[in-house]
């Protein structure tokens, strides 16, 4: 696509998101564009493109604009540096893939340490130790998360803040350990800001996906990204060591929970005395 193309992307997604909440359905950019296309001296579909898809033709603009499928649903459509944006739609919220997110968010603590590598023919991440990664093309290394990033995304989020003072020296005064990973979280929630901590960190793991894409030479893809509305798969309900088996820590599982999924965690009073007892 030429650079028309790519002023025409622009100023749509800016007249789209000025009237609407969140990020920009669909239906609504592609009418945009359509009508912005003429005074470029284009028009849309552009010749060679008139069979193709929106969201496939928005594909060749992946630098500039963050698709978000849904199932039945319309499309939305984000900058690509404000993809927070598809969460604050009212018809659903935009979450990163499951592996995705602990490939990006778990801090490794075996010994040797296994950390995350990416399959590019297969979309799918292997954890291994250094000892056995793969010398192949296929595979690229993710860099691993580390508590130090972790602790400085929660002082960013802190000061990103408009909040009252007490508050965000609380957010500050947090344990510079694991502990204070657990104490964060508590102050977020006792303080209503779990939401806005949820749209802040999915903007920071886009952004840090998309930095590795670029230095990887990897295509973002699309189906990272699912519906937090979305239901688990189909079968019997997964138990807890399902989701938190040898390379998946707690911790992680708990962060990625919202309010409302954790009300609904039952636990039985033996595990909690268990608990209570260390």
């Amino acid at each position: 696509m030429n650079e028309n193309w790519q002023e025409i992307i622009k100023k749509a997604m800016d007249s789209g998101l000025a009237s609407s909440k969140g990020a920009v359905p669909g239906a609504k950019l592609r009418q945009i564009i359509a009508h912005i296309a003429p005074s470029y001296g284009e028009q849309y579909p552009p010749m060679g493109h008139e069979s193709e898809k929106f969201r496939v033709f928005l594909g060749h603009f992946v630098s500039l604009v963050t698709v978000f499928s849904r199932d039945g649903q319309d499309i939305l459509v984000a900058p690509s540096d404000r993809p927070e944006l598809l969460g604050a739609s009212e018809t659903g919220q935009a979450q990163l893939r499951e592996d995705m997110f602990e490939a990006f968010t778990r801090i490794p603590r075996e010994s040797p340490p296994m950390e995350p590598w990416y399959d590019r023919n297969a979309d799918k991440i292997k954890w291994q130790t250094a000892d056995e990664a793969a010398v192949s093309h296929d595979f690229s290394k993710i860099p691993p998360a580390t508590l130090a990033q972790e602790l400085e995304d929660r002082r960013e989020f802190a000061h990103s803040l408009e909040i009252d003072s007490q508050i965000k020296d609380n957010l500050l005064g947090i344990p510079q350990n694991q502990s204070g990973l657990w104490t964060f979280t508590k102050i977020l929630k006792e303080n209503g800001l779990s939401h806005k901590w949820h749209f802040f960190r999915f903007r920071a793991l886009i952004m840090r996906i998309r930095s590795w894409c670029e230095s990887e030479n990897i295509e973002w893809r699309e189906d990272w990204l699912r519906s937090g509305n979305a239901p688990p798969n189909s079968g019997k309900p997964l138990s807890i060591p399902d989701l938190i088996d040898k390379q998946h820590r707690f911790e992680g599982f708990l962060q990625g929970l919202n309010d409302e999924d954790v009300k609904r965690i039952s636990v039985p009073l033996d595990i909690v005395l268990k608990l209570l007892r260390k």
